[in-house]
């Protein structure tokens, strides 16, 4: 258990968004807009196409992670498939590379449950998009389609450990939104343009 978890914590830290910028503008995207490593601070401060590039990367981790321990360890696999997942994105959220401040884990969210549970995740997905694409406020668009995917798990996942693993990620998520929220609820929240 331990290898597959310390796995899935480094490749969920790899940090894409800090990596991507340096190659692109020699710039630290941790000094760069709101701070933060993910998509959405690099779609902002250094292109489109950079931001989505960043927003696949780190949607792919989870993935690459969940597929590798399938094929090596298939019984390993289907008991504690949620808890890989919880574990690349704390990987992501608190990489060790960066003194444990990561993204807020949305693009390794969606892309672990796309492989876990894509019908759903695909709704939720769209959910985000025209929500985003209305309010132009990009956390308010992750925490109602995680909010959303997370209410439909708890209600069709079986198994008390699955329903509370998948708890604890949308805890940890929305943790990390604190300042959003505050500012979704002040009206000061930053906006983006898709």
């Amino acid at each position: 258990m331990f290898l597959e978890l310390s796995f899935a914590y480094l490749v969920g830290s790899i940090p894409f968004g800090k990596l991507l910028t340096k190659f692109l503008t020699n710039k630290d995207i941790t000094q760069t807009g709101s701070g933060n490593i993910g998509a959405t601070n690099v779609y902002r401060s250094v292109s489109k196409k950079a931001g989505v590039a960043v927003l696949l990367l780190d949607g792919i981790k989870p993935i690459i992670v969940l597929l590798a321990i399938l094929y090596i360890s298939p019984e390993y696999f289907f008991e504690y498939k949620y808890l890989i997942f919880l574990f690349s994105i704390i990987g992501h959220i608190f990489p060790i590379w960066l003194n444990f401040k990561g993204g807020k884990g949305v693009a390794c969210y969606f892309g672990g449950n796309l492989f876990l549970f894509p019908a759903p995740t695909i709704l939720a997905m769209i959910i985000w998009f025209f929500t985003v694409k209305l309010s132009k406020l990009s956390s308010l668009g992750a925490l109602l389609s995680i909010f959303l995917l997370t209410i439909y798990q708890l209600v069709f996942i079986y198994g008390n450990l699955e329903k509370g693993l998948v708890f604890v990620i949308f805890l940890l998520i929305f943790f990390k939104h604190n300042s959003n929220i505050k500012r979704l609820i002040k009206g000061e929240e930053n906006k983006i343009n898709l």
